[in-house]
Formats: structure tokens, C-alpha cells, sequence
């Protein structure tokens, strides 16, 4: 099947062995669940009925097909240009799409992903580019980029009004007087400077222009230093406001918030997750080859801070937050460094939250330590930092 990456690149992977055991992926969970809801509304009726048994939906799970489906179809012949796609034929790009039922797609921003012409193109492993391309990376035949394969949204923004680059050296665009070269045009139209024909570059806004000042967000356009929620400092030289006023929190006591510089919580704390472990971990905590290649919860610590609490690298510690606190070993390593801010030396430790109460002897979740602050506009947590204090442990009760 696909993932995409954060540049919107669409790209295919082939299984790598057969799950092990009873394990299932979760399509082969999904469809078969499906089936029978299906199985259970034509014997016994239920509410609804047109969503589960109008749906075009397969017997079993198949991610070529899925990706066929995801691009989209043709349901009746229909002409574009010179050219007469059948029914059943594939959609060639999401502007063909159409609200008649004449056509289907799961996702429009996927429609062009996989054609008649091309096959898959997540599959595209394709690494040439023409000079132009190369100045900045684009590779536009390495997979496939949503929507319509264009590398860099808005890049009409780039070139002055009559489309040459702002910056020739690095390029995204250019009109050579009958086209757009480089990469996909964030629309077709003529450079600005063509009155008749021309569009203003930001397609995706009412009025065609750069916004500064999005409508509904709750801080400003500019961007302005805060701290973290959690801080060790008591200000900066910034501005006089230390932390977000508008960012999103809660006030059980799972969410209490030391205040800024608190000396019960001094270091910072910052979460990762791991090569051998998926996120969360409970996919992977429970694969024994996985389990022993990282089978305990960890802190690393620089050689600093180790020699200052008394901690050897393999000691059992505690760490606590003003919210919880967790057992785990620590792994004294340079890869970790004190930090000066301010004149001040702060300490930074580093834990992965692969971890839980699942599977015995791998230890705490860190999950017990961090924050619920989120940004105001999107709601996305600060669960990347916050402040505690660690301390090597007399005895452990959850790690052997």
C-alpha cells in the first residue's frame, strides 16, 4: 500500500513478509468486518440500510484495487479533448471529476495518482530531473505528489508578473513565453502581465492574495517567541510575555502545570519515539524480536547531569512532573548536552514513549509525565516538552 510523507508524496511499499500467527493487517480486519455488517442488514434490516448495502464495496481487500478506487472511475463514456475515455476507464486528473455521478473518486486529491497511461505512479522510482529541477530537488518522476503531481503548492508565487523566477538560481517555475517549465503550475493560466488570460497567484483564497492574518485564528499573524507551557526560565529577553496567553489547556489534576522556573522541576524533558517501535508501542512492544532489541523504558542523560545526581549508566531513576511520575533506566550518553540560556545552565533529558503497562518489565509510559498544552488554533499537544526532576531510585518496583 501508500503513505505520504509531509511533502505530500504519494508512495507505494511492498509487504516485506506475512504477518505472524493470527496477526492480520488492519484491512484484512476491516473488509471482513464490513462483510459481515453487510451479511447481518440484508438477513435482519436495521437503520440505514443504504449506507452499508448501496456502497461499492469489495469482498475482500486488495491495495491495487484500493488504489484504483482511491483515483477514481469513469461510470459512463465521456470525451476529453480528443480523446474518449470508456466506462470503467480511470480519471486522469481530480478537474475531471464531475458531481453527476459520471465519475467516482475516494479521495480528489489523489485522482491522477494512477492512470491509463502510466499505471501506479506511487511506484515511481524515477530519480532524473532536468537542470532546472535539480537546482532545488524536485524530483518529479520519484513517486507521485498530490494534487496533480505539483511539488511546491502556490508556486506561481515565485516568478514576478511576467512568470520569470524572483531568484533564477533556484527556480521552482518559469514561463519560456508558451508554457510553464519546471514544476507543475499551481494553475495553468498565462503570467499576471497577461490581463486577459492571467491569475492572481493564491488560488485557494477569495481574492487571489497572501493572507498574513488568517479569518479564526487566535494569535497573530506575526511570529513572536513563547515558551513552552512548562519553562525553566522565569523570562526572556524577547518581549515581557513568556508563554502563549491564548494556547489551550486543561485543570483536572492529571493536567496540573508547574508554574515558570519551578525549582521541584528544573529540567527539561523531551519525548522521542524509536527505530525498533511503532509510536504508541502497542503494536510493537508485543513482538518479541522487537521487545528485545528495546526492551525497557529509558532516559538518556548527559554525563553532566549523571555525575551531579549520582547516577551510573544503567541505574534505575525516578522521574516526576507535576502531573505524575515513572520508573526507567538511565543511559548516560554525550548525545545529550546541558544547554545555557540566559546565563543558566539547564539540564535536557530524553525519553521515548514506546512504553506502558501492557507488556511486563518494559516499564512506565512517559505519557505520565508530559502536558496537555495545545496550540490555539489546531489543538495539536505540547507533549514534546515540559519540565521535571529525576532522582536515582532505591528500588524499582515495575522494572526487574
Amino acid at each position: 500500500g501508500t503513505i505520504s510523507n509531509s511533502g505530500r508524496w504519494l508512495l507505494w511499499f511492498d509487504k516485506a513478509v506475512e504477518p505472524a500467527g493470527e496477526a492480520r493487517n488492519f484491512a484484512d480486519m476491516f473488509v471482513p468486518l464490513i462483510n459481515k455488517l453487510r451479511e447481518l442488514y440484508k438477513a435482519e434490516g436495521g437503520k440505514l440500510p443504504e449506507a452499508l448495502l448501496k456502497m461499492n464495496w469489495p469482498e475482500k481487500y486488495d491495495p491495487e484495487e484500493w488504489i484504483l478506487r482511491i483515483n477514481g472511475f469513469f461510470w459512463a463514456d465521456t470525451k476529453i479533448g480528443n480523446r474518449l475515455y470508456k466506462k470503467g476507464d480511470l480519471v486522469p486528473a481530480f478537474g475531471n471529476l464531475q458531481a453527476d455521478g459520471s465519475t467516482s473518486s475516494l479521495n480528489w486529491l489523489y485522482t491522477g495518482s494512477y492512470t491509463e497511461d502510466e499505471g501506479n505512479k506511487s511506484k515511481r522510482r524515477d530519480p532524473t530531473q532536468t537542470p532546472m529541477q535539480a537546482a532545488i530537488g524536485l524530483y518529479p518522476n520519484w513517486s507521485w505528489c498530490w494534487p496533480v503531481n505539483r511539488r511546491i503548492l502556490y508556486n506561481r508565487a515565485s516568478v514576478d508578473l511576467n512568470g520569470k523566477p524572483y531568484n533564477p538560481k533556484k527556480a521552482v517555475i518559469e514561463w519560456d513565453g508558451k508554457k510553464w517549465v519546471g514544476d507543475v503550475p499551481d494553475g495553468p493560466w498565462a503570467p499576471q502581465a497577461d490581463t486577459k488570460n492571467g491569475k492572481l497567484a493564491y488560488i485557494m483564497t477569495t481574492d487571489g492574495y497572501a493572507q498574513l492574518y488568517g479569518p479564526g485564528r487566535l494569535d497573530g499573524p506575526f511570529p513572536e517567541h513563547y515558551e513552552p507551557a512548562e519553562t525553566p526560565v522565569a523570562q526572556h529577553p524577547f518581549s515581557k510575555q513568556l508563554s502563549s496567553p491564548v494556547y489551550k489547556f486543561h485543570t483536572s489534576d492529571m493536567d496540573k502545570l508547574a508554574k515558570a522556573a519551578d525549582p521541584k522541576y528544573p529540567i527539561v524533558l523531551t519525548t522521542y519515539s524509536m527505530t525498533e517501535h511503532w509510536c504508541g508501542g502497542g503494536e510493537t512492544r508485543n513482538v518479541p524480536n522487537l521487545l528485545e532489541a528495546e526492551p525497557q523504558l529509558y532516559v538518556e542523560m548527559s554525563p553532566e547531569l549523571a555525575k551531579e545526581k549520582g547516577i551510573a549508566n544503567g541505574d534505575g531513576v525516578i522521574v516526576e512532573s507535576a502531573r505524575g511520575r515513572v520508573e526507567a533506566i538511565a543511559m548516560v550518553t554525550v548525545r545529550i548536552r546541558p544547554c545555557k540560556v540566559m546565563g543558566k545552565t539547564v539540564h535536557l533529558i530524553g525519553m521515548p514513549f514506546a512504553y506502558g503497562w501492557t507488556t511486563p518489565k518494559c516499564g512506565d509510559s512517559t505519557n505520565r509525565l508530559t502536558i496537555v498544552a495545545c496550540d490555539p488554533n489546531t489543538t495539536i499537544p505540547e507533549a514534546k516538552a515540559c519540565c521535571v526532576n529525576i532522582r536515582k531510585a532505591d528500588k524499582l518496583t515495575e522494572i526487574a
